[in-house]
C-alpha cells in the first residue's frame, strides 16, 4: 500500500508542478501581451487550443481588434479635424498679417470674408462639441407646437440669395400644418441638409423641399404616423456604396459629397429623436435625403 501511495503522491506532485508552470507561463504571456496593447501594439495572441485558455485568448484578441479599430478611427478623426481647422485659420492668419503690415486694405468686403471664416470655425467647434455630447448622453429637446410651413418659408428665404447667385431654383411644399418638435433643432438639421444640397447642385439646377405625413408599419398591424422631410437636388448624387458612410464625421466620397460634420450632426439629431435619415437617388438626378420623425 505504501509504494502505491508514494507513486500516487509523486504523480500528483508532477502534475501539479506541470500545471502550475503551464498556467503561470500562459498568464505571463498574457500579462506581457496586455502591456504591449497598453503601448499601442495590437498584434493578436496565438490561439493554441479550443479549451478555456483558447476561449480567453480569442476574447482578448477580439478586444484588441476593437481597440485597434477605435484607435484608427480616432487618428482619422483628429487628422480630419486638423485639416478642417487648417484652411480657415490659414485664411485668417494671412489676412490679419496683411492688414497689420499694410499690404492689404481693410475694406468692408475683406472684413465680411474674415467674419465668414470665423463663423465657419465657430460652426465646426460647435458641431464637434455637439457630437461629443451626444456620444455621452442624448441631448434635451424643447418640443412645442408650431407651423412647419413657416419654417419651410424661412428656410427658402434664408438660402434664396445663394441659390439665385448660382442660378439654382428652390421650391418647397408642405402638406402638414402643425407639428410637435424642437423647432430650433429642426432648423439646425434642415439648414445642414439644404446647405449640403446647394453646395453640390450645379448652376441651373434645382432643389426641392417637401414635407408630408405618412404612415409606417403593416396595414394589419399597428401603424405609426411619421413626419417626413425630403430634400432633393439635381447634383451629382451619392453612390449607394457611400450612402451610409456620408453620415459619418468628415467622410468624403469621390464626388466630394458629405465632407465635414453637417450630415453627421443631422443624422445624430434625427436618431436621438427616434427618427431615421435615408439617402437615395432623386428623380431630379441627384441626391434625395429624407428624414422621418414620429409625428407626435
Amino acid at each position: 500500500a505504501l509504494p502505491t501511495l508514494l507513486i500516487i503522491s509523486a504523480v500528483a506532485w508532477f502534475l501539479s508542478v506541470h500545471i502550475e508552470r503551464t498556467v503561470l507561463g500562459e498568464l505571463s504571456s498574457i500579462v506581457e501581451w496586455i502591456n504591449q496593447v497598453d503601448d499601442g501594439h495590437f498584434e493578436p495572441l496565438p490561439v493554441w487550443d479550443t479549451g478555456p485558455w483558447g476561449q480567453l485568448t480569442y476574447a482578448l484578441n477580439q478586444m484588441a481588434s476593437r481597440l485597434a479599430t477605435a484607435q484608427q478611427e480616432r487618428d482619422v478623426f483628429l487628422a480630419s479635424v486638423a485639416h478642417e481647422l487648417k484652411t480657415p485659420l490659414t485664411v485668417l492668419r494671412g489676412n490679419l498679417e496683411g492688414l497689420m503690415d499694410g499690404a492689404l486694405t481693410p475694406t468692408p468686403e475683406r472684413w465680411a470674408a474674415l467674419t465668414r471664416e470665423i463663423n465657419r470655425l465657430t460652426r465646426l467647434v460647435n458641431d464637434l462639441l455637439l457630437i461629443e455630447t451626444m456620444r455621452q448622453s442624448p441631448p434635451a429637446f424643447n418640443r412645442k407646437h408650431y407651423d412647419p410651413r413657416e419654417q419651410l418659408a424661412s428656410l427658402i428665404l434664408r438660402f434664396e440669395p445663394l441659390a439665385r447667385m448660382k442660378g439654382v431654383e428652390m421650391t418647397g411644399e408642405s402638406q402638414v400644418h402643425e407639428v410637435y418638435l424642437d423647432q430650433d433643432r429642426m432648423e439646425q438639421i434642415l439648414v445642414n441638409l439644404v446647405d449640403n444640397a446647394l453646395r453640390h447642385t450645379p448652376e441651373g439646377g434645382r432643389i426641392c423641399i417637401r414635407l408630408q405625413r405618412k404612415m409606417e408599419g403593416k396595414k394589419d398591424t399597428h401603424q405609426i404616423a411619421m413626419l417626413e422631410w425630403c430634400i432633393e437636388d439635381s447634383g451629382p448624387g451619392i453612390p449607394a456604396s457611400s450612402a451610409s458612410l456620408v453620415l459619418q464625421p468628415f467622410f468624403r466620397d469621390p464626388r466630394s459629397r458629405g465632407a465635414g460634420l453637417g450630415l453627421a450632426v443631422s443624422a445624430a439629431l434625427v436618431q436621438a429623436q427616434g427618427g431615421t435619415l435615408q439617402i437615395s437617388t432623386s428623380e431630379l438626378g441627384g441626391a434625395k435625403i429624407c428624414l422621418s420623425l414620429p409625428f407626435s
